[in-house]
């Protein structure tokens, strides 16, 4: 065999072998895009939980609620606040932070917690034109979350963006009320 095969062959193998990793490697899932651009201005403010998707860092935390305030341009500190064992009792409040990380829209976060030692990405992918109610979720979709201005929402609403977020390929089975 000539000398000039050689390169060829590793060429083809290290194809072969990239076509097989690729296929091999999970994919990243990822939260649908959002669907309108935030004003800052108008999100700041108390938003409460309705549902939830669960998580180990609200387990036995109820009526579940954070409010945003600017610290700087593009940066955000979250106080984040619910009841541990029931909606009347002792407070949890534990104290974040969010940057913009997509200026195009204003509605993809990443928050640090516990002074950057967590970092998570949120989407805001849907809110109301009036700014009453938003579905946010992790960057993967796997987290998604109903919040409104309100402490709670009328049953018919709460389905109707329940079926939202369905539409929009959140998973919905495991939603649940924040607390009650």
């Amino acid at each position: 065999m000539s000398s000039t095969r050689y390169p060829r062959r590793r060429e083809a193998a290290l194809v072969a072998i990239a076509t097989l990793m690729a296929c091999a490697w999970p994919a990243v899932a990822q939260a649908p895009e959002p669907r309108r651009t935030l004003d800052l201005d108008r999100f700041m403010g108390r938003w409460h939980e309705i549902l939830r998707t669960p998580n180990n860092h609200q387990r036995n935390c109820w009526a579940a609620s954070q409010v945003w305030s600017r610290a700087g341009e593009g940066r955000f500190s979250i106080r984040q606040t619910c009841h541990r064992g029931s909606r009347d009792g002792p407070t949890r409040t534990v104290n974040t932070s969010a940057r913009v990380i997509d200026a195009r829209t204003n509605a993809k976060f990443e928050a640090s917690f516990f002074g950057g030692l967590i970092r998570q990405r949120y989407w805001v992918v849907d809110i109301a034109p009036d700014y009453s109610w938003m579905i946010a979720t992790t960057a993967d979709g796997d987290f998604p979350a109903l919040l409104s201005r309100s402490p709670s929402m009328p049953e018919a609403e709460r389905r109707r963006l329940v079926a939202r977020m369905a539409e929009l390929g959140l998973p919905t089975r495991q939603l649940e009320p924040s607390g009650g």
